[in-house]
């Protein structure tokens, strides 16, 4: 009879456990399908139509809309309401983006104007015409001011009680060289400028870190350097508060500590590298050559330089950004998404032109703005 019930017991101990085995593969298939799927098409949830004129530019802002002009600045969501707004009269808007901040300066005029999304906007005038702006993330602003003979970079806090001017980096053209690009620490303590230098009948390309912590203080903000020699700087992107990537015509290297920099990892290609992006968590290459569809790749690094996905990619495309879990291709007629696991998400020819093709907050759904028409859609097929 003991025998009997401990039978019992272990063939239904057995049922429960194989029952669970079938029930956790079972969750696991589904989870990889719905994470994995492909879609073939999508529908529209709501249409609003565009009441602006083609100057209008868009940007994605948190899985909103940013939307600028000459004329003035607007956040919009996702039913068209403004969630704030900033008016202005500028020639040529240029707009950086950090977290809750943003920045519109007018190229080769003298004005900037930060944007929290709380108040009208601090404005910042300078001395000098405008190149370029950067924003942190407790928005300092750092702007490129160029002269006949030299140029500097100030950074500015345009929230500050008191004086607006933290920091200037100046640079002679002919000592120091011409300054290419330059990136801000989202914490706004440090920056990195690139510079091209000419002497003896060369090209030198290199980079500069300055800090404006304590440690800065003590070296006139100045905390380190790397020549790259004749190879051209095309970007610098921080990819935190302390590192930094630095690419180049032929790869790129990530630099740590800023404030002592030193190099953490260097990547080289042998393919011409086609597009760059950057988010908290990757690195992304698309090497090629110029024309050719057929031999692009995808390459995604870690931010400590480890290669983890490549993945081939016959697609015409303009730009190419990191958004959550994917990287999203848009241009021409077509719109690609390919999941950072390197599976393929969306493949689509809307078979007409089109401005953007940006995510919202929401698993799946996406602003699709052609010039008549801004509509939320969903992935489906």
């Amino acid at each position: 009879m003991e025998k009997e019930k401990k039978r019992r017991k272990l063939l239904l101990f057995g049922s429960i456990a194989a029952a669970v085995v079938v029930a956790l593969t079972a969750i696991v298939i589904i989870s990889y399908y719905y994470m994995n799927r492909s879609f073939s098409g999508y529908d529209v949830e709501r249409e609003i139509t565009r009441e602006d004129s083609n100057n209008v530019e868009y940007l994605s802002y948190h899985g909103k809309l940013l939307k600028y002009s000459r004329d003035g600045i607007s956040a919009l969501d996702k039913t068209g309401n403004v969630l704030w707004n900033g008016g202005y009269e500028m020639q040529q808007p240029q707009v950086d983006i950090c977290e809750n901040y943003v920045t519109v300066a007018d190229i080769g005029s003298k004005t900037c104007i930060v944007y929290d999304g709380t108040n009208p906007g601090k404005e910042i005038e300078t001395t000098l015409p405008i190149g370029r702006t950067k924003v942190s993330a407790d928005g300092k602003v750092a702007v490129l001011l160029h002269d006949d003979d030299s140029d500097v970079i100030n950074i500015y806090d345009p929230f500050s009680a008191g004086e607006q001017l933290l920091v200037e980096i100046p640079s002679n053209v002919l000592d120091d060289g011409y300054a290419m690009d330059f990136d801000l620490a989202p914490d706004g303590e440090s920056i990195v400028i690139s510079y091209l230098v000419a002497a003896n009948g060369t090209m030198e390309n290199k980079v500069c870190f300055y800090n404006f912590t304590e440690v800065g203080q003590d070296q006139n903000t100045l905390v380190g350097g790397k020549s790259f020699e004749q190879k051209m700087i095309s970007q610098i992107k921080y990819l935190d508060s302390d590192r930094v990537v630095i690419f180049t015509e032929d790869g790129f290297t990530i630099f740590k500590d800023m404030k002592k920099p030193e190099i953490q990892a260097e990547v080289t290609l042998k393919e011409e590298m086609k597009s760059i992006a950057v988010d908290d968590e990757n690195i992304l290459v698309v090497t090629g050559v110029a024309g050719n569809i057929d031999d692009q790749v995808v390459h995604l690094y870690t931010l400590q330089g480890k290669e983890k996905m490549t993945k081939q990619v016959t697609i015409q495309y303009s730009q190419v950004e990191m958004t959550r879990n994917e990287i999203l291709f848009t241009g021409n007629q077509n719109c690609f998404i390919l999941r950072k696991n390197g599976t393929e998400k969306f493949s689509f020819d809307f078979g007409k032109n089109y401005d953007c093709f940006f995510p919202t907050t929401r698993e799946n759904q996406y602003f699709f703005l052609d010039e008549t028409t801004i509509r939320i859609v969903k992935l489906s097929g």
